[in-house]
This record gives C-alpha cells, structure tokens and sequence, in this order.
C-alpha cells in the first residue's frame, strides 16, 4: 500500500482530506451564508454609493497589502520540516508588514480621495488602517490547523470570527444607515479575529528572522502570484471607481461578490483543505488519481451553482436586493459563468502548489491579465461596466487550454480520462440553463420572490434528473455522481 511521506497509508490521508473538505467547505457555506444574509440586508439599507466608497479603501489597501502577499503560510504547509524558527519568522514579518501598511494608508489618505474625486474617503482610509496595525499580530499558529488537516479547529475558527462580523455590522447598519457600518464591521472583525486566534492555539510566536531566506526562496514566486492575481481580481476596480465613481463600483462590488460565489464560497475551501493533503503525497501518479476524483466532484456541484445564478439572476436582484440594483443584473449573468468556468479549473493551482511549481500558477495569472485589461479597456468605453463581465470571459476562455495542458503535463492523466470527468456535468447544466430560461420567460407576470422560487427549484431537479439520466446511459460509471449517491445514502 502507498505511503505518504507522514507515514500515513494513501487510502487514510485521502479519508483525512475528504473530511477536511467537508470541514472546510461546511465552514464556508457558514460563514459565506452569514455573509451573504449581511450583505442582502445592508443592500437593503444602504445604497450602491456606500459598497462603492468601501470598495475603494480596500482596494487602494489590496495595493498595500501586496508589500506582505509572500502567502508564508502556504511555505509553511508545504514544508514537512518546518519548525518554530519558520513560524517566529512568520509571524515578524506579519507584523512588520502591517505596520507599515497602516502607515501607508494613513499617507495614502489624501492622494487617494484625490485619484478618485472622492472627499470622504480620506477619512475611510484612517479608520480602515487600524485593522491593519492589529491584524498584523494575529497568531501564526493557527495555519498548523491546516498542516496537520485538523480542519475542525479551523472550522471553529473561521466561525467565530464571522459570527462577530456579522452582528457588529448589522446592528452599526440599523443604527448608523451609511458605509459607517460597513467600516466598524471590517475594523472589529479583524481585532475579534487576532484575539481568537490566541484564545484558540497556545502557540506565543517572538520576534525571529533566522528563517527569512528559506521563506523567500519558496515564497518569491508566490508574491509575484499574488500581486497578479490581485490586479485580476481588483484592478477592474480602480478603473471603474476612476471612470465611473462610486456608485456604479458598488454595483459591480456586489455583482462580483454574488456572482462569483461558486469559486469564492465552495472552491476556495476545497483548495484550502486539499493542498496539504497533496503535499503529503509521494509522486504525481497518487495526486492524479485524487485530482481527477475531485475535479468531477466540483465541476458537478459547481457548474449548475453558476450557471443556475446566472439563469435566474433577474428575479434574484428583484426580490433578494431591490429595484436600484436593477442595473447589476446583466453584470452578475457573464460574472457567474466566467465564476463557473473558473471554479472547475481553480484545484489546478494547487496541484501545482503542491508539487513545488508556483511559477505556473504566476503564467497563467500573466497571460489572463494580458488579456484582460486590453479587453476592460476598450469594452467598459463600449458598453459601460458591462464590459466588465465580457472581459473576464474572454480572458477566461483565452487561458483555460493553458491550465488543462499544464496540469495534464505535470500528472499524466489521459485526455479521456479528463473529459469522463466533466462531460456529464457540462451537457446537464448547458440544458437545465436553456430549461430555466424557457421557464422564466412565462413568469414575468409573477412576483419576484416567487419567480426566483420556482426557478431555482425546477433548474435544480432538471439538472438532477438530467445528470442522472445521462450517467445511467453511460453504463453508470464509477465516478462524481456514484460517490455523491453513496455519501447522500449513508446520511
């Protein structure tokens, strides 16, 4: 029986994985569910204007932020010899970098109001700097809950936090109605988070840089990783806050968010849970046969998640956030597909985390912005903040080939064993999406809750039954759909 280099057998640490993903995701769709519950009452009671002043703080402070984006606590999980010096080294630089970013904000304040034409977020800027003198000395030990796959210490964790969150915003909201709320929200979340993550690990970090070198020479690659992936996501938001002020910034803030809730919500833990299990692997073959079971696991849960927001998203802005969202509802429909596609693909990065190859992950994220912003450029003049939306698929679709040939390369799988994985899922989700739009469209008359209801819950059961139907026709194959069933009947 195949070893990882834990000692532990291949079949236990793939058991340990899956329970960290049902872990990780579980906490999620918590934590993300509160989350979405916020931002559906604060839509409520603030205006697109107040998401859109945030979004430009955190934006001008996503920039800063790329001074620490080493992600050490990833080095620090790929690492099977990491010892107190590498997490003391961490920890310093955690706190040196927050440090100087609160400082940068504060300078940043003015200049900043300035760029955008924006008076009031100068003094956004200087409340928004004190999560980042605290957040800095948060407790490094926390990321052992990850390397050791005790995922439901993280679970706990990332709960708490939210918790907190969630109440301070929505009681500053009712009291305050105005980005005030969302600020106080944002500050004591990060405060509340640095003290749990005490309270919740007895590990006390000091001050070391003994283990800088060692960091850096895995983590170069990761910064400049990070500081791509950062203009992937946020770049588009300096551009829109610049040509379009902020209430139309808020309207693609919360296009964005809500649209791309498959990657950010369901992916993003799957990731987080299954790198240090891929890690732990001895050779390419072991992680081939975990990626492809996994990959037809997302791709069937995902795809009908984006595809079904982006069929019903008319009368889910309707009923969930108002009628002065209305003009987010064309942005969200390409968003979500563009987050649909790329949710699929997202465990490719890391496998190639795993495997020691972050300068891959640095390509594709190169190539995709060098697509984007030609297409932001000329498509935003074209068609307003719509062209967001086309922009993103096009760059999407010009680098999905990259990211399927690399990860075939580096593993070794068989294109048919590739595509055995998704085309079951594709084909269901292409049709239940035509299904709910044939439906919608006799339901114009209804109310928007009840439209939203019915199409969510008949595009729900088409995909079902479609997916279904086509796996019994394939001979029932062992795969997504099989270990779905058997999870849901052992419950």
């Amino acid at each position: 029986m195949p070893h990882t280099q834990t000692g532990l057998p291949m079949p236990t640490l793939n058991r340990r994985m899956a329970n960290g993903i049902v872990w990780m995701v579980l906490a999620r769709l918590i934590d993300r569910g509160i989350g979405i519950v916020s931002t559906l009452i604060l839509a409520r009671l603030l205006v697109p204007g107040d998401f859109g002043l945030v979004a430009m703080a955190t934006a001008v402070g996503g920039v800063l932020d790329l001074m620490s984006a080493f992600s050490f606590d990833l080095a620090l999980i790929q690492n099977a010899n990491a010892t107190r010096r590498h997490y003391d080294t961490v920890w310093t630089f955690n706190v040196i970098f927050g440090l100087v970013c609160g400082c940068a904000l504060l300078a940043l304040a003015g200049p900043a109001a300035a760029f955008y034409s924006e008076p009031r977020l100068a003094m956004v800027m200087c409340v928004l700097s004190l999560s980042y003198f605290v957040g800095g000395f948060g407790n490094v030990g926390v990321v052992a809950f990850r390397k050791e796959l005790n995922f439901r210490q993280e679970f706990n964790f990332v709960l708490a936090r939210r918790v907190v969150t969630f109440v301070v915003t929505i009681g500053a909201a009712f009291v305050l109605y105005s980005y005030w709320a969302l600020l106080i929200g944002m500050t004591v979340g990060r405060i509340v988070g640095v003290a749990i993550s005490y309270r919740m690990n007895s590990y006390r970090p000091r001050l070391d840089l003994s283990a800088a070198s060692e960091l850096f020479h895995f983590s170069k690659w990761l910064l400049v990783n990070n500081v791509l992936f950062f203009l992937l996501h946020d770049g588009c938001t300096f551009i829109i806050g610049r040509l379009f002020g902020a209430n139309e910034l808020g309207i693609y803030a919360i296009s964005y968010e809500i649209s791309n809730l498959p990657s950010t919500e369901l992916v993003a833990p799957i990731n987080r849970a299954t790198l240090p299990g891929f890690s732990k692997m001895q050779d390419a073959a072991e992680i081939s046969l975990s990626y492809l079971k996994l990959l037809g696991t997302i791709s069937t849960i995902i795809l009908p998640v984006g595809l079904g927001i982006a069929a019903v998203a008319q009368p889910l802005v309707l009923a969930l956030l108002g009628a002065k969202w209305m003009d987010a509802i064309p942005l969200i429909q390409l968003m979500a597909i563009h987050g649909a596609i790329g949710a699929t693909q997202g465990n490719n990065s890391t496998v190639w985390m795993a495997l020691g190859k972050p300068r891959n992950t640095t390509l594709l994220a190169g190539g995709f912005l060098l697509v984007l912003f030609p297409a932001l450029y000329f498509l935003l003049k074209a068609v307003g903040i719509v062209g967001a939306g086309y922009a993103y698929l096009l760059a999407t679709a010009c680098t999905l080939p990259y990211t399927i040939v690399v990860t075939k390369r580096l593993l070794g799988f068989s294109w048919s064993a590739w595509l055995t994985r998704l085309w079951r899922p594709a084909a269901s989700v292409a049709l239940m999406y035509a299904g709910v739009q044939l439906l919608d469209s006799t339901l114009h008359a209804a109310a928007p809750l009840l439209r939203l209801m019915i199409d969510a819950g008949a595009g729900a059961l088409l995909y079902v039954l479609l997916l279904l139907a086509m796996w019994q026709l394939a001979g029932r194959p062992d795969g997504a759909e099989r270990y779905l069933l058997d999870k849901a009947l052992r419950r």
